[in-house]
């Protein structure tokens, strides 16, 4: 088994990795094959004033690495990296010189290029085992859209349009971690489109403000890219952080229809949804008894699931990403296979993050609410 240390006790260390971690423990525990080791190192500066979301007992909280290492063996421990980006390369260099090797890093994986560059020379010197967070890729729903466009029920991939709104005036308010819209949300579906598409080169990018009563927050309001693929697929991002409402959709468009899929909301369900449809026959779900691709009857619009290809209509199915994206790590690490397939898409996530970047520092910049 390997023990958990999670650095950065925010919301992504404390609501989302600790609270993961601890239901992913049981849960193989209780299977006779356990895999996640407990109590948990959390290391956070503001430790002792914040309150641990999880079971008591399956955390253990401190204020600094040194602390931590009275808690963790190194040799058998996996830290999660959940700090802010400009924060993340001193942090991994004095990780890698306690003799940390497994590392599960946040997204971003770097605030700059000259970082990043830096970033993957540690990587290489130190030996680290580094996997970034992508559960969106791993997902259940992104592996179904994977199949759509690598099986041609659809005919070829055209565009990818990908909407992810929320209203995120509070914690953008009480935190500086994130300096604009592109390290919030973006990253995820970056990530996801070059995974679906292939290589691309930034076409555009802006920011907007977010205004809440008389306070502006520069760049923050929300985030557009726009990118073009070499395999000639072009792609638009769209992130609002202003929004009254919460949405996470992708909208892929074939030569023969549309697959739209609905990633789930928040840790409150985690069910997904994927409606595919071709040209000339609307989105309505197919009508009782038309079987979907993997052979089960479709009930009602509710076509029951399994991981074949997907059929048209509307599927709802489970899909709890993160738990099955640390299962995935955690077996890797056990196993030695690593993440060695997730850092160079990684790598290149974080070249167009910094590229966008870059061009919205020279680029005016819009006003609040400008979407």
């Amino acid at each position: 088994m390997l023990q958990p240390l999670v650095v950065g006790l925010g919301r992504s260390g404390s609501g989302l990795h600790l609270h993961t971690l601890g239901s992913l423990a049981r849960r193989t525990a209780a299977t006779g094959h356990p895999l996640v080791a407990l109590p948990a190192v959390g290391c956070d500066p503001r430790a002792d004033s914040l309150r641990l979301l999880g079971t008591p007992g399956e955390v253990t909280a401190v204020t600094t690495l040194e602390q931590a290492l009275r808690y963790v063996d190194p040799a058998t421990a996996v830290v999660h990296v959940c700090t802010p980006p400009r924060l993340r390369y001193d942090l991994l260099a004095e990780l890698a010189g306690h003799g940390f090797r497994r590392m599960i890093v946040e997204k971003p994986l770097a605030a700059s290029r000259d970082e990043l560059d830096a970033l993957i020379r540690l990587r290489q010197e130190a030996g680290l085992d580094l996997v970034t967070v992508a559960h969106w890729i791993t997902s259940r729903l992104a592996g179904r859209l994977r199949r759509l466009v690598s099986g041609g029920l659809l005919g070829s991939l055209r565009r990818i349009t990908v909407d992810q709104h929320k209203p995120r005036f509070l914690r953008s308010l009480a935190t500086d971690g994130h300096p604009s819209a592109l390290d919030v949300e973006i990253p995820h579906s970056l990530a996801l489109a070059l995974d679906l598409a292939g290589p691309a080169e930034l076409r555009a990018a802006r920011c907007w403000d977010l205004r809440c009563g008389d306070r502006g927050l520069p760049h923050l309001g929300g985030a557009h890219i726009e990118l073009e693929h070499r395999s000639g697929v072009v792609t638009l991002l769209r992130s609002d952080l202003g929004a009254p409402v919460r949405q996470r959709s992708v909208v892929c468009e074939f030569d023969g229809g549309t697959a739209t899929a609905h990633f789930p909301l928040s840790e409150d369900d985690d069910h997904a949804q994927l409606v595919v449809a071709p040209f000339g026959r609307g989105t309505a779900a197919p009508p009782t008894g038309v079987l979907d691709a993997d052979g089960v009857p479709g009930i009602g619009h509710h076509a029951l699931d399994t991981d074949g290809m997907p059929g048209i209509g509307h599927h709802v199915f489970r899909d709890d990403a993160l738990t099955a994206f640390l299962d995935d790590v955690y077996r890797g690490f056990s196993s030695g296979a690593g993440g060695v397939g997730n850092f160079p898409l990684a790598c290149a996530t974080t070249r167009l993050l910094c590229a966008a970047r870059e061009h919205c520092a020279v680029t005016p910049r819009a006003g609040a609410g400008s979407r």
